[in-house]
């Protein structure tokens, strides 16, 4: 005979761990966060000084902030997208260092202005792609302008040009995360890396 009284249900562990992640973020999303009049694509205050070779720039159009803003969890799917200047020729680890950068600084850009979607963001899995973008020209001109007026935050990142590449190069421009559909026509036809 088993003695049952030590063990405990697993259906209760099933149930604490399907549940208690949705309760954190319906009390997470009812918090309120202070409004936001104005987003550029330089550096903020919270941002820290490293000594790795990265910069970030501050000529940008206005994000339309009220789109980002309603995003939850019922337009998941979601995805971040990092698009890298290809005309550079960067090595791979350069590209996945500046990738990283860019992702970091969309994920603190987002939470101040979308932060249910970064919620939502997160707990469906933080997906992120890298994409091929063949000119500066191309990303800053057309995908960045696209994605601020479809409500996408975005973040690039300007080389200090310490290594490979010269300084004040872009490198990658990160957007989102956002809704997969918010991206159509914005980044739809980069190929992948």
């Amino acid at each position: 005979m088993v003695d049952q009284s030590n063990t405990t249900n697993p259906i209760i562990y099933f149930l604490a761990g399907a549940l208690l992640p949705s309760l954190a973020f319906l009390l997470q999303s009812k918090k309120s966060t202070p409004p936001i009049d104005h987003i550029s694509l330089g550096n903020d205050d919270d941002d820290y000084d490293d000594d790795d070779d990265d910069d970030d720039s501050s000529a940008a159009p206005d994000i339309d902030d009220e789109i980002c803003k309603t995003w939850g969890m019922e337009d998941a799917p979601y995805k971040m997208v990092l698009c890298v200047n290809t005309s550079l020729g960067m090595g791979k680890g350069k590209i996945a260092a500046q990738c990283c950068h860019a992702a970091v600084g969309c994920y603190k850009r987002a939470r101040s202005l979308c932060p249910a979607g970064v919620a939502a963001w997160e707990q469906t899995g933080c997906a992120k792609i890298a994409v091929k973008c063949p000119s500066e020209d191309e990303m800053m001109n057309e995908i960045l302008i696209k994605a601020m007026q479809a409500g996408i935050p975005a973040y690039f990142v300007e080389d200090a040009g310490r290594t490979q590449i010269a300084a004040g190069s872009r490198t990658v421009l990160g957007l989102g995360p956002a809704p997969v559909y918010a991206f159509e026509g914005i980044t739809s036809h980069l190929k992948l890396m």
